[in-house]
């Protein structure tokens, strides 16, 4: 509302700019499914926001983590299957041995897909392809987050991410059983913020509510 309308009293009728999806990958290895339990927990997402999970483990623990996470996350938790249209609100989950990549279709509609190509940094599902994959889709509107791991997974993604506008998030050194990935990122200058992993839901929600006001900082054509 105009400084002229709240004097008079008069309402601004025009209409409210449209929040933009936001896409959100979280990427973990060793320690990860504890590091999860916890953020799920308390994770909970604005509307229009996609999120993502890339967690380094073995095939036959696939569903049993999957469905571990289902017991205590507060948003539900699924396996991604190849072609299948993303719903906002829901944690998609890379099966074990394949890469897991997201694609925009226009306007507001994105997909699963799995990929059998070779693995990077020594591992299949890639955090680093999935965050590629994701600031593609997404542009500025991409959080990344980065948390427990062995290894650099994840670095060539969140620079990617960096590229396009996007946010980075990476787990403290004080929660993680092993800081590898994280401190990959914050050596490189690539993480926006190291947190606690008990500070990471909120902060997560955080940067999707800031992204998903990305497009309200531009002007509508009214304004042009």
């Amino acid at each position: 509302m105009s400084d002229a309308m709240a004097r008079s009293g008069e309402t601004d009728m025009r209409p409210s700019r449209p929040r933009a999806p936001v896409g959100v990958g979280i990427g973990a290895s060793a320690g990860g499914p504890r590091a999860l339990l916890t953020l799920l927990a308390d994770l909970r997402l604005p509307p229009i926001t996609f999120a993502f999970l890339v967690q380094h483990i073995h095939p036959k623990f696939t569903q049993i983590l999957t469905r571990r996470l289902n017991e205590v996350a507060s948003i539900p938790v699924v396996e991604a299957k190849d072609g299948a249209e993303v719903q906002p609100g829901r944690l998609y989950l890379a099966p074990s041995g394949r890469h897991l990549g997201v694609e925009h279709r226009w306007p507001c509609t994105y997909r699963t897909c799995l990929m059998d190509t070779p693995p990077k940094n020594g591992v299949r599902p890639s955090v680093d392809e999935l965050f590629v994959s994701l600031a593609h889709a997404f542009g500025p509107r991409t959080v990344g987050v980065v948390l427990t791991g062995m290894g650099r997974d994840g670095l060539e993604g969140a620079r990617t991410i960096k590229a396009h506008g996007g946010l980075v998030l990476a787990e403290a050194e004080s929660t993680c059983v092993i800081y590898g990935m994280p401190r990959a990122l914050a050596q490189a200058g690539l993480a926006d913020r190291l947190l606690p992993i008990g500070e990471m839901a909120a902060a997560i929600r955080g940067a999707a509510e800031d992204a998903a006001d990305f497009r309200s900082s531009l002007p509508s054509r009214g304004d042009r």
